[in-house]
């Protein structure tokens, strides 16, 4: 352990256990992102125009073949709820639509659908989750009693913020493809924690923190979406 201790920046009189906002960076990887800092500042032009894209695509096939996905189907953005707002101002809702998810949410991302549902006119549907859980059918079965012939999109985290639960997603998503419904997965907390398969998957749109438990930068999350 202290071997491993001796890889990060972290204070050695505190133990730090909030990987859930932001993991610790290690130190080859921090000065990997410091040594990339210097270089724009050498030569800001050269590296914005030509070094950036380059970098950046490197980026996205390694994150890709990770999560399993194709790499025009993922871009890099600086935090999952950034990734729900993009989605949120772009989907399609009109005045009686309804967005279902659980009542166990992030709360900025309750906030974000809360505003551009009301924005529309259409209702976000919290469905009520008896806790604690005890099977994935029961999961899925109370979860679909807030379905109606209005919902629109179905939002749903992998791994709670507030709970720290894995939820059955996969079925989820199967069933809702099932009846036609799009879905979209937060899942901040998943890389790192659990393994992913996006292209195999039936999500619609996911995204996912590689701040957290991938040990990467700030800022660095991704947001996915199906053809």
């Amino acid at each position: 352990m202290n071997s491993l201790q001796s890889l990060f920046y972290i204070d050695p009189n505190k133990t730090f256990l909030n990987y859930g906002s932001f993991g610790a960076c290690p130190k080859p990887i921090f000065e990997h992102y410091q040594q990339l800092q210097r270089q724009v500042e050498l030569e800001p032009i050269e590296f914005i125009k030509f070094k950036a894209p380059e970098n950046f695509k490197h980026a996205r096939e390694v994150l890709a073949k990770y999560v399993g996905a194709n790499t025009n189907n993922i871009v890099y953005v600086t935090n999952p709820s950034y990734a729900v707002n993009i989605i949120a101002k772009s989907f399609k809702l009109e005045k009686g639509d309804e967005v279902l998810t659980t009542n166990i949410e992030y709360g900025a991302c309750d906030f974000t659908w809360q505003y551009y549902c009301d924005k529309a006119g259409a209702k976000y549907i919290k469905q009520s989750i008896t806790l604690p859980l005890t099977t994935e059918e029961k999961f899925v079965e109370e979860f679909f009693k807030g379905v109606s012939d209005q919902t629109k999109l179905i939002f749903i985290s992998h791994i709670t913020s507030s709970t720290a639960l894995i939820l059955p997603v996969e079925a989820i998503c199967q069933k809702a493809k099932e009846m036609g419904i799009p879905t979209f997965v937060d899942g901040a907390h998943a890389p790192g924690h659990l393994p992913l398969d996006l292209n195999n998957s039936d999500f619609d749109y996911y995204t996912g923190a590689c701040h957290k438990w991938m040990l990467a930068p700030k800022g660095v999350s991704f947001l996915y979406a199906k053809d």
